[in-house]
């Protein structure tokens, strides 16, 4: 289940150093992404907004996970154990200020979901909300 975490963990460093589009790799062909109250549904649409992401250089920001919890979603029919992993995390957003202090934005209720295929784990699923909505 470390596999499932650094793959988290890349794709947020990814983002953090400017390389965005990077992270594409961490996503299944099928998968989901919730951001900013929108859902982007397969690659092409996550790399659109990884695209985005990395074209907004004025941006710059550090995640950081939190209150991690790591489960597996039950076993294969063929007897193979945790082909399919979540993990919860706070991601603590900090962005950079002009004067180059990083301040906490935000913080993400966050939840990924992965599937191992081909020898692979990749993100299948991906949601994102403010721990505490304004209202």
């Amino acid at each position: 289940m470390g596999h499932c975490r650094a793959l988290v963990v890349r794709y947020h460093r990814d983002i953090d150093s400017g390389r965005a589009t990077a992270g594409i790799g961490a996503f299944a062909d099928d998968a989901e992404f919730e951001a900013h109250g929108r859902v982007f549904r397969g690659r092409d649409e996550i790399l659109g907004f990884l695209k985005a992401r990395e074209a907004d250089t004025g941006r710059q920001t550090v995640h950081v996970l939190a209150n991690e919890v790591v489960t597996g979603q039950g076993d294969d029919d063929d007897g193979s154990v945790h082909k399919r992993v979540e993990l919860q995390a706070m991601v603590l957003l900090h962005v950079r200020k002009p004067d180059g202090a990083y301040v906490l934005d935000r913080v993400l209720n966050t939840v990924h979901r992965f599937r191992h295929a081909g020898g692979e784990w990749r993100i299948t699923h991906r949601t994102s909300r403010p721990l505490h909505p304004t209202a």
